[in-house]
C-alpha cells in the first residue's frame, strides 16, 4: 500500500514542476514580448515642433559636458574623431575650441600611435611611417581606427586588415567597433562597392540586435551612433532616438550603463559617462545636421 500511495505523490511532484515551469516560461514571454514592443513601439504622437525642443537643448547640454569634460575625450582617439566630425557639422564654438586644446595635447606624444591623430585636425598634416613592431602594444581597434586614418603611415599586418574588412567574422560589440573603424576608412579614403557592400551589411546586423536589447547602456547609445556614421539612417527606428533622449542625465551627460547593467551580457557596475556621452551627441548632431530628412520624415507637424 505504501508503494502505491508513493506512486501518485510522486506524480504530484512532477506536476506541480511542470506547472512551475510553464508559468515561468510564459512569464519570460510576457516580458520578453512587453520589452520588445517598449523598445521599439511609442504609444505617444511626437510632432516635429516637440521632438525639436527635445534634440536642442539635449544636445546643447552634451556639447556643454563634452567640453568642460576634455580630457575624458583626449586620450580616446576614436571619440575624438566623433567630436571633431560634430564641431565639422555644427561649427559649435565650444567643439573648435577643444580641437584646438587637443592639438596642444597632442604635441606632446605619449604613445606610438599619437603622431597619427594629427589627422583628426589636419587632414594634410604630415606624418611617420608606424609600423607593427611599434604597435604592439595598441589593442586591435585603435590599430585600426589609425590604419582607417592613415593607411600609407600605418603598417597593418595581412590577417588584421582581413579581419578589419571581414563581413563575417565579429558580432555583438566587436561588430560594433568594426563598423567604426569602417566609417573612419571610407571617411579618410573613400568607399567602393566592396566597401560599402560591408558596411551595409554590418550596419544590419547591429540594427537588428538593437531590436532585441532594451538597456539604454554604452551599446545602445553606440549602435545608433555606429548606423548613422554608416549613412544608414533609414535602419534607425525614431523610439531608439527617443529613448536615447529620455536617459540624457540633468548635466548632460548619460551613464555607461542602465541601472547598473553594461554594455556586455554579464557586465555591471561601470560609471564612466564620457564614452556614451560623446557617442549620444555625435547620434544627435548628424540627426540634426547631416540627416535632417530622418527628422522630417519621422516628425510631422
Amino acid at each position: 500500500m505504501a508503494g502505491v500511495s508513493a506512486q501518485p505523490a510522486g506524480r504530484s511532484a512532477v506536476q506541480r514542476v511542470k506547472k512551475a515551469l510553464l508559468i515561468f516560461a510564459l512569464l519570460l514571454v510576457v516580458l520578453a514580448t512587453f520589452a520588445y514592443g517598449y523598445n521599439n513601439y511609442s504609444l505617444a504622437h511626437t510632432s516635429r515642433a516637440q521632438f525639436d525642443a527635445r534634440l536642442d537643448p539635449a544636445l546643447d547640454r552634451a556639447i556643454d559636458w563634452i567640453t568642460r569634460n576634455p580630457s575624458v575625450s583626449f586620450g580616446n582617439p576614436s571619440v575624438m574623431y566623433m567630436i571633431a566630425d560634430m564641431a565639422k557639422m555644427s561649427g559649435d564654438a565650444r567643439l573648435r575650441a577643444m580641437m584646438n586644446d587637443y592639438a596642444a595635447f597632442l604635441e606632446f606624444p605619449s604613445r606610438p600611435l599619437d603622431p597619427i591623430w594629427w589627422r583628426l585636425i589636419d587632414r594634410s598634416h604630415p606624418l611617420p611611417a608606424i609600423t607593427t613592431h611599434y604597435m604592439r602594444g595598441e589593442d586591435f581597434e585603435r590599430r585600426w581606427d589609425a590604419y582607417a586614418v592613415a593607411p600609407n603611415n600605418v603598417g597593418l599586418s595581412p590577417a588584421e586588415r582581413a579581419n578589419m574588412f571581414s563581413p563575417t567574422k565579429y558580432y555583438w560589440g566587436a561588430r560594433h567597433h568594426q563598423l567604426f573603424s569602417l566609417v573612419m576608412y571610407r571617411d579618410f579614403n573613400g568607399g567602393n562597392p566592396e566597401l560599402n557592400q560591408t558596411m551595409n551589411y554590418l550596419s544590419e546586423k547591429i540594427a537588428r540586435d538593437q531590436h532585441y536589447d532594451f538597456r539604454v547602456s554604452d551599446s545602445y547609445l553606440q549602435r545608433i551612433a555606429f548606423v548613422l556614421g554608416a549613412q544608414r539612417p533609414d535602419l534607425i527606428r525614431s523610439r531608439w532616438v527617443e529613448r536615447l533622449l529620455d536617459n540624457q542625465q540633468p548635466d548632460g551627460s548619460w551613464k555607461y550603463c542602465w541601472y547598473g547593467w553594461c554594455r556586455g551580457i554579464f557586465e555591471f557596475g561601470l560609471t564612466n559617462p564620457g564614452h556614451p556621452t560623446v557617442q549620444a551627441a555625435w547620434a544627435l548632431t548628424m540627426l540634426k545636421y547631416r540627416y535632417p530628412q530622418w527628422i522630417e520624415e519621422h516628425y510631422k507637424p
